[in-house]
């Protein structure tokens, strides 16, 4: 028995309330057999009301499926959402909370070296070092070590001791990178040593040292959308959405700008209580909120109007009703909108279950020429939508 559906072309929506379309059997009979939680944001919704909704509910509507999909964010049907803060084995004890990246493994080198011509102190940790290598490093080291000459310093075996406000264990990460030439490709991987390199580098002038950190964390916070689809960027991505509040924080320490608008855009999709409290002890400033809140909001309308909008709106014939593959039709898109997280932008992601909607490759290709445009469009008004100058004038 064949079915039509007299839903109407375009989907109405408020947020958590359930709907259940007329289903018409060709006998002219009807029936309710599907039940839907709306998750989409009505053009009319301010954005004080989101803030309240999403904010009370942590983020999630109260009847949310426990692992929905996210509009076809993964690169491929068996692979997990590239985005997906969620552990795949040991999920965390609170929703909100973020695992901590791995550190470096310890190292023989104690940074204590017996023919060193300063002591360098943080915290309750020492280092010997030698001023000539840190001189010629940096010029920034080369002044601090020019005053502790001429001015009334502690010493130890007739080194001067100079006192840094700096966390020991990254001014060792610092330190070993600049007597080690394989250090940082080494341990870059680590996202704690990147950040420390990245701030210390830059505190210290040590210009390359702070691009190879810079460039290396442009992988999983890209600045292209290239970039951004690179496959081969997975694992780096999947880290920096992890760590997306320390990676903002860390970007306006030493004013990496060009690192905002894609960590924007990952804090956007986190639940909007996270981007409020923060997590882990990382918590954002009022200026960082302001424009995740506000450009999540952007976003959304976007995904809505620009990239994703066949998910939207019900075509008003059938994906394949001319299709020789006979492709599948409404029902199909019905059962997929069901299982999808609305309210967490997509905005960039790329859309690839064509045929879990029931479009085949020939009847998807015009909404696929569609959707890509409007991500490059996106990508473009990024910094803008998050209140930042152009990609052009932020990106170093």
């Amino acid at each position: 028995m064949s079915i039509t559906s007299s839903f109407p072309d375009h989907i109405p929506s408020t947020i958590g309330y359930l709907f259940s379309p007329k289903v018409t059997n060709t006998d002219g009979t009807t029936r309710d057999n599907f039940y839907f939680q709306t998750i989409f944001l009505d053009e009319v919704v301010s954005i004080e009301e989101v803030r309240a909704k999403d904010y009370q509910l942590g983020g999630r509507p109260p009847s949310y499926p426990p692992k929905p999909e996210f509009c076809g964010v993964s690169l491929a049907p068996e692979q997990r959402s590239l985005f997906d803060i969620e552990e795949e084995h040991s999920p965390p004890s609170h929703p909100n909370e973020i695992k901590e990246s791995p550190s470096p493994p310890p190292h023989l080198n104690d940074l204590w070296y017996d023919d060193g011509s300063v002591v360098l102190k943080a915290g309750d940790d020492f280092f010997r070092v030698h001023g000539s290598i840190l001189s010629q490093k940096s010029s920034v080291f080369a002044t601090i070590l020019l005053q502790s000459q001429t001015e009334n310093t502690e010493t130890h075996e007739g080194c001067p001791v100079v006192a840094l406000g700096d966390d020991a264990e990254e001014l060792r990460q610092l330190l070993l990178t600049i007597y080690e030439i394989s250090y940082f490709e080494d341990n870059a991987q680590y996202f704690v040593y990147l950040c420390a390199v990245l701030r210390l580098s830059t505190k210290y002038e040590m210009k390359r040292l702070r691009d190879l950190a810079l460039q290396r964390l442009k992988r999983g916070v890209p600045t292209t959308l290239a970039s951004f689809d690179d496959p081969g960027y997975q694992d780096d991505r999947a880290t920096a959405q992890k760590h997306v509040l320390a990676v903002i924080n860390l970007a306006r320490e030493t004013n990496c700008l060009e690192l905002l608008p894609c960590a924007y855009y990952y804090c956007s999709r986190l639940p909007t209580s996270t981007i409020f409290e923060g997590s882990g002890g990382v918590i954002l400033a009022l200026p960082d909120i302001t424009a995740c809140i506000l450009g999540k909001e952007q976003l959304l309308n976007m995904q809505r109007q620009t990239t994703h909008p066949f998910l939207y709106t019900l075509p008003k014939s059938k994906f394949g009703s001319r299709c020789k593959d006979h492709c599948g039709g409404n029902d199909r898109l019905l059962e997929y909108l069901q299982r999808q997280d609305f309210r967490r932008p997509c905005t960039l992601e790329q859309f690839i279950d064509w045929e879990k909607i029931g479009a085949c490759k020939s009847c998807a290709s015009p909404h696929q020429s569609a959707h890509t445009k409007g991500r490059q469009e996106a990508w473009a008004q990024l910094p803008g939508i998050f209140g930042l100058e152009s990609w052009e004038k932020i990106v170093a």
